[in-house]
């Protein structure tokens, strides 16, 4: 009895999460006049008129948003991994002098509200002549005081012999810190993937810092809100539907890695 109540609340819980995607889905294949219908969940006819005009760019340059979006997360997810993993391992590894006051520092970028760095980053930028361009957000998004935390801990259960050993065969830090790496692979691809959809997410920074053709999509589907009805509310639906395709491929593909780290982690 107990298992079947547990399955009960955790299979509505469920349904209750899924439903407003499911509905989203559905919306991109309806008319107007059936979205905005709200308790209407499927269409009469399922039309792919909205999936061929973004497809076609009738609308809007679909492709260049898409993968504008890809290129920028997937390059600040790439290199933040490797920048924040290799500081971790020094601070979990290493002594050296101001170790505390740095580490604090990490912990202090958290707590800043990125709304607070906005105009310091646009003034960068600009005084770097990057503005406008993807790297204005690949390189601010590199700094990640979460990555460093998140990295320190998982760095402290790699045993102190290992490191001892690559001393004793002459590795240098960097070679030693590249042996390393393969033994804590789920946790780089848990931060990997948990940076990639922040990044994939992110409004307000690609909108001070990027132009308008090198945007990404989640500012890009706002251009699909027209108050004239012009565009019909089903591409929009199915822009935002696609916009979920790649973090959804990239949780079901990182899943079994991602639950090993967040487990041991856990443990630790």
């Amino acid at each position: 009895m107990r298992k079947l109540i547990s399955l009960s609340i955790l299979s509505g819980a469920v349904l209750v999460c899924l439903y407003p995607f499911v509905w989203m889905f559905m919306s991109s294949f309806k008319t107007n006049r059936e979205i905005y219908q709200p308790t209407l969940l499927f269409p009469e006819d399922f039309e792919m008129d909205s999936y061929l005009s973004l497809f076609s760019e009738q609308y809007l340059p679909f492709y260049s948003f898409f993968t504008n979006s890809l290129f920028i997360s997937g390059m600040q997810a790439f290199f933040a991994t490797l920048v924040t993993a290799a500081t971790a391992f020094a601070f979990a590894k290493y002594s050296f002098r101001g170790k505390a006051f740095l580490f604090a520092v990490a912990i202090l970028v958290i707590l800043i509200p990125k709304q607070a760095l906005a105009v310091p980053l646009f003034d960068w930028m600009l005084w770097l002549g990057l503005q406008g361009s993807g790297w204005s957000l690949i390189l601010p998004g590199i700094a990640s005081g979460l990555g460093i935390v998140f990295f320190t801990q998982v760095f402290r259960k790699v045993p102190n012999e290992l490191l001892e050993l690559a001393k004793l065969e002459g590795y240098s830090i960097t070679r030693t810190f590249l042996l390393v790496l393969p033994l804590v692979a789920p946790a780089l691809v848990t931060y990997g993937l948990l940076h990639f959809i922040l990044s994939w997410q992110e409004h307000l920074l690609p909108l001070l810092l990027l132009d308008d053709e090198n945007t990404t999509l989640p500012i890009a589907l706002a251009k699909l809100r027209d108050s004239s009805h012009r565009i019909p509310e089903s591409v929009g639906m199915a822009a935002a539907t696609l916009s979920l395709l790649p973090v959804v491929v990239l949780f079901a593909l990182c899943f079994r890695k991602m639950k090993t780290a967040l487990v041991n982690l856990a443990l630790s």
